[in-house]
């Protein structure tokens, strides 16, 4: 009996957060999913870390960094809403989460509840720098605070950066024939997008079998480069 009255609860409950998000407006959801959170965190043993797009009037490192590496976390297992763009003549499509959604992430056994919220500031002289007068904050609940800022928060700024690595588009710079009476704006960058590689380059195979040998040598020793004070680079690289 009683396992009924539970589903019949979870049922009606479904029906009702169904109706509220069809007849409700936003920023009422918005308004009663904080004041919730907020209310049941009161009883929580649970810390929680805000992170700030903004600092000043410069953008929180951490904040972006937490945009990037919470858009590899998300999937239809751990929120129900998100977001999805992809820039013009980029192939990858980027994943980020969507305002007041909770994405779950475990990092050496430990669980951290992140939740993107977006609450409106109102008109001021400064709301240029605030994409329409919201202010953004990302929040994260856990239970350990040395291990996040030692270990987590260092791993999340890792990530975003490989992440942004591994999905930079290579370019190159052009001239813009119809600038050429602007001397600053003459160049413009353009997407390289090539199909040769060094293995379909036609050459000598000895000498590209030297070539791909030392570039993997060179790109496993870029924290050495950076230990000596050399310039990360390959000449022949850069000048072929």
């Amino acid at each position: 009996m009683a396992l009924a009255t539970v589903g019949s609860v979870s049922a009606t409950a479904m029906v009702v957060r169904s109706v509220a998000r069809e007849i409700l407006p936003s920023e009422f959801q918005d308004y009663i999913s904080v004041s919730l959170r907020n209310f049941f965190n009161k009883f929580s043993d649970q810390l929680t870390m805000v992170i700030d797009k903004f600092n000043g009037l410069d953008i929180n490192e951490a904040y972006e960094a937490a945009q990037i590496y919470l858009g590899t976390k998300i999937s239809p297992t751990n929120t129900h809403r998100f977001k999805i763009s992809k820039p013009v003549k980029e192939k990858k499509f980027n994943i980020s989460m969507e305002r007041n959604e909770e994405v779950v992430d475990f990092h050496y056994g430990l669980k951290y509840t992140w939740v993107w919220v977006c609450q409106n500031v109102g008109s001021s002289t400064l709301s240029i720098y605030h994409q329409h007068d919201m202010n953004s904050t990302l929040r994260a609940e856990f239970r350990a605070h040395d291990i996040v800022l030692e270990s987590h928060l260092p791993h999340v700024i890792n990530e975003a950066k490989l992440r942004k690595h591994k999905n930079r588009t290579l370019k190159i710079q052009t001239v813009d024939h119809e600038m050429m009476h602007d001397l600053t704006e003459v160049w413009m960058p353009v997407n390289l997008d090539h199909p040769a590689t060094f293995e379909t380059l036609a050459m000598d195979l000895e000498q590209k079998d030297k070539i791909l040998k030392d570039l993997d040598r060179f790109v496993k020793r870029k924290e050495y480069y950076r230990k000596v004070g050399k310039a990360w680079k390959r000449g022949y690289v850069l000048y072929t």
